[in-house]
């Protein structure tokens, strides 16, 4: 284990804070690294070097002992050893016989710390291994590979079966400040009452799991609480409730396909829900389809009669008003007759009835698609979105 400058600082603060002579934390070649006496840091300490060497306390007992060598004040140097190896020296500064009871203060700080590091990057190293084997998972499903990494997730005790919603956030962060602030995120998120597991799917993606037995709302409020003391620029997709490895995969690309949607229909949210966009999420997948021609030719072959601008106008104000003549009507301000007339002639000319359900929905999806390719204010699209 490679000490780090931060934690050997924070040894030297905390033993220091207790015992109140200098401490020095010096590496495992024998530099040291932190101290109350600032002047010293990157210095060589042969002692500490010895110490190193032979894994035992070595005790300085005067400034005669001291002259012996270089760069050494009197004091005691102690070894820290993890995995039989000593990673670090910690040494103390004074008469030995006086600071002996305080250096065994900052000997046990000293341990404490490096145990807590150790633990805590290894519980980061298990939590980056998952993530990595999650996200192998859901890129590669049922192929060899996919199902390698979901029997490794479940040596490892990831619950697939336990009825959850996953969520998604993504965050948009300055390339300098995203290491800091996705730890804190992760860090956050996971103490939010109800999440049952997060997981970083990407430099700027973050899956949240929760567990039903808390309210979605309250949980959102937390989420959105925490994005917001540290970002402004972020998206939260909800999925649908899973419970099976398949049924989480499909789910957290339901969540990715309504952030997708949602941020290009409705950009002033930041909170989209998957069961109030679906039909906007298939439509966006029917864009990419080998079938969208066909529907934007039913609306291509309506324009190309004299009144298909109006035609296609009332269709979507049709569409908008689910079907119901009266408040269509009513919206156009056309007499009823007339807007049967119109729909009358919508069937003649593309063989399509705005009466028939099957019929009205294959001309809602032909509007979408062709406005996607012509863009203009379609209250139909606004109200589904």
């Amino acid at each position: 284990m490679i000490i780090t400058t931060a934690l050997a600082n924070e040894i030297v603060a905390r033993a220091m804070a207790i015992i109140h002579h200098n401490v020095n934390v010096i590496d495992h070649h024998g530099q040291i690294i932190a101290s109350g006496e600032r002047h010293r840091i990157g210095e060589q300490h042969e002692v500490a070097r010895e110490v190193i060497r032979t894994g035992k306390r070595i005790c300085i007992n005067n400034a005669a002992e001291a002259a012996r060598f270089h760069n050494v004040h009197p004091g005691i140097n102690h070894p820290i050893i993890y995995d039989d190896r000593v990673v670090m020296v910690v040494g103390i500064s004074g008469d030995p016989a006086a600071i002996s009871r305080y250096a065994e203060l900052a000997v046990l700080t000293a341990e404490l710390l490096v145990r807590q590091a150790i633990e805590m990057r290894e519980t980061n190293w298990r939590q980056r291994l998952r993530d990595t084997l999650f996200c192998q998972y859901l890129e590669q499903g049922a192929t060899p590979a996919g199902q390698e990494a979901l029997h490794r997730l479940l040596e490892l005790g990831f619950d697939f079966d336990t009825p959850r919603v996953p969520i998604v956030v993504t965050v948009q962060v300055e390339q300098h400040q995203l290491s800091d602030i996705l730890s804190t995120l992760l860090r956050e998120f996971s103490q939010l009452s109800g999440v049952s597991d997060v997981i970083l799917l990407g430099s700027h993606e973050i899956l949240i799991l929760n567990a039903l037995s808390e309210a979605q709302e309250t949980l959102l409020r937390g989420i959105e609480f925490v994005l917001s003391n540290q970002i402004s620029h972020y998206h939260i997709g909800i999925g649908v409730q899973t419970d099976s490895a398949p049924d989480i995969r499909e789910a957290i690309r339901f969540a990715r396909s309504v952030i997708e949607v949602g941020s290009k229909v409705q950009p002033q949210r930041q909170i989209y829900y998957f069961r109030e966009m679906a039909m906007l999420c298939l439509f966006r997948v029917l864009e990419d389809s080998y079938m969208v021609n066909f529907f934007i030719n039913n609306v291509r072959q309506l324009l190309e009669h004299d009144s298909g601008e109006v035609l296609l106008d009332t269709l979507s104000s049709f569409i908008a008003n689910n079907a119901e003549p009266g408040k269509t009507s009513l919206l156009l301000g056309i007499h009823r007759n007339t807007l049967t007339y119109r729909l009358q002639q919508i069937k003649k000319h593309i063989q399509l009835d705005p009466m028939v359900f099957t019929d009205l929905t294959q001309l809602a999806v032909s509007v979408h698609c062709y406005r996607r390719l012509n863009p203009r204010q379609s209250e139909w699209i606004d109200s589904l979105s």
